[in-house]
């Protein structure tokens, strides 16, 4: 199993120097399983980068998970460009 965290931030994605090591995007983990099956879990900020890496990786079977509506996990949906 592999876990990718593409966003760990809350409330709002930040930038500046301070946030280069741990990244300024909101929610979003992708979670490979060992027969590579993906599960992208929220969909904040993070989800942009993380469609993005899908599509150049050729990958376009996934589930997608929102464990809540709150706006840091979902902003990044209207971003995510494999759906």
């Amino acid at each position: 199993m592999i876990i990718r965290c593409w966003g760990s931030r809350g409330s709002i994605p930040v930038s500046g120097k301070q946030y280069l090591r741990y990244g300024g995007n909101t929610t979003c983990l992708e979670i490979r399983t060992n027969d590579d099956k993906i599960l992208i879990v929220d969909a904040g900020s993070g989800i942009r980068e993380a469609g993005n890496h899908l599509i150049a990786s050729g990958r376009h079977d996934f589930t997608l998970l929102l464990t809540h509506a709150h706006w840091d996990h979902i902003m990044g949906f209207p971003f995510f460009k494999p759906i």
